[in-house]
């Protein structure tokens, strides 16, 4: 037991070693969606399209023969048969088409898996990128907060000042500085979420590179026109083909069934040399209640179609909201960029400015610095928001995910 704590706290101090010591590795959106294809969760998706294929294969095997061995005391010494099975009423047919069918419904949930996985890791580059943004601002304004200390002590020093701002700064630098510390944690654990879903070391602290994904304005009515080909609705309709072909192979078993039989009887004494008997059977399926399993498939089927159009609904309500904010987040950044950034650096100069000359009070320059942060942290977010944004959309209108137009 004390040799497994001491191997719990000699891993976490490793980990504590490479996320404080390590440079961080950079890693653009490029990288992230070429590592996709080999991430745990993308191998999944291999194994149950191979399964699939390997049953189209088991679909069109035959029903087994039987052998059979009798002797008999006063006749035959040996009497041997065989009974071939013949399905010729196409029940081995329409039990092939049904795998194909659920093969191809196989294929297409896997693609939808895989293009699940390309959204989850581009959401958490972003992230990435978010953290990396807020550990940004976050230095800028502990250096700002240095500033005001350094200016406060000079006051002081100069006799024009007081001990009091001298103390008041150098609270607000110490919780700039703070929040300098928690933004490196989160981006550790921005690195680490990335890394769990593209299967990287989770201990490599890495840094988002590159561009963020957008593209220009998309009309909505173009978008819309593109949901036919929707992967879910592609899924949609996979599964209702595959109900249909259950359909048809449960009611292919109403057919009789035709065998070959063949006998021979060996060593008989009443009947001079080797006696050969050939006939066929029919199996009669009267009892096997073929069409109340047939009634369910059909059921399982219409509830398939129906999923289809709850599928369908889902998409064009989901597209449209999808569009509404991203249209909402990109007029917030633009509106950020434009209008408020400006004002607030210009607000919190002229506050510094006017502090240094005595003519405000450090107060007033506090809270030009803090809010100034906060403007910059609101569009850093904002940034990543938009972004984000732009990958639901493009989730929302079945594209590529992670394309830029």
């Amino acid at each position: 037991m004390r040799l497994a704590v001491v191997t719990i706290i000699a891993l976490a101090a490793s980990g504590r070693a490479v996320a404080d010591d390590a440079a961080p590795v950079a890693v653009t959106l490029a990288d992230v969606l070429a590592a996709v294809p080999k991430a745990p969760a993308a191998q999944v998706g291999g194994h149950e399209v191979a399964a699939a294929n390997a049953s189209i294969d088991a679909a069109g095997a035959w029903p087994a023969p039987a052998l059979h061995f009798q002797t008999n005391r006063l006749t035959a010494h040996v009497v041997g048969g065989v009974t071939l099975p013949l399905p010729l009423f196409g029940t081995v047919g329409a039990a092939r088409r049904e795998a194909e069918a659920r093969a191809r419904a196989t294929r297409s949930e896997v693609d939808l898996g895989l293009r699940d996985v390309r959204r989850r890791a581009v959401m958490a580059w972003l992230a990435l990128a978010r953290s990396d943004g807020e550990l940004d601002a976050a230095t800028k304004a502990a250096a700002q907060s240095a500033e005001l200390e350094r200016i406060a002590r000079g006051r002081l020093d100069a006799g024009v000042g007081a001990e009091v701002d001298v103390t008041a700064a150098r609270a607000a630098h110490a919780r700039a500085d703070l929040a300098v510390a928690n933004a490196k944690r989160a981006l550790e654990a921005a690195s680490a979420d990335l890394a769990g879903v593209v299967g990287w070391n989770p201990l490599r602290l890495l840094h988002a590179d590159g561009a963020l994904p957008g593209g220009d304005s998309p009309s909505l009515e173009a978008l819309r026109g593109k949901l036919a080909a929707h992967p879910e609705r592609t899924v949609a309709q996979r599964r209702i083909e595959a109900a249909d072909a259950t359909v048809d192979q449960i009611r292919s078993q109403r057919r009789p069934g035709l065998a070959l039989e063949a006998q021979v009887s060996i060593d008989d004494p009443t009947t001079p040399g080797t006696d050969a008997m050939v006939g066929l059977s029919l199996d009669l399926p009267l009892f096997s209640r073929v069409g109340a399993h047939a009634r369910s498939a059909q059921a399982t089927a219409a509830a398939e179609r129906a999923r289809l159009a709850v599928t369908e609904a889902t998409l064009g309500s989901g597209l449209v909201a999808s569009y509404r904010r991203w249209q909402a987040a990109t007029e917030k950044l633009a509106a950020l960029l434009r209008d408020v950034v400006p004002a607030q650096e210009r607000a919190a100069a002229l506050s510094a400015q006017a502090y240094r000359e005595g003519a405000r009070d450090l107060a007033s320059a506090l809270q030009a610095d803090r809010d100034l942060a906060a403007v910059r942290a609101e569009v850093n977010a904002a940034r990543t928001d938009v972004a984000a944004a732009w990958i639901e959309l493009q989730v929302a209108a079945g594209e590529e995910v992670g394309s830029a137009h």
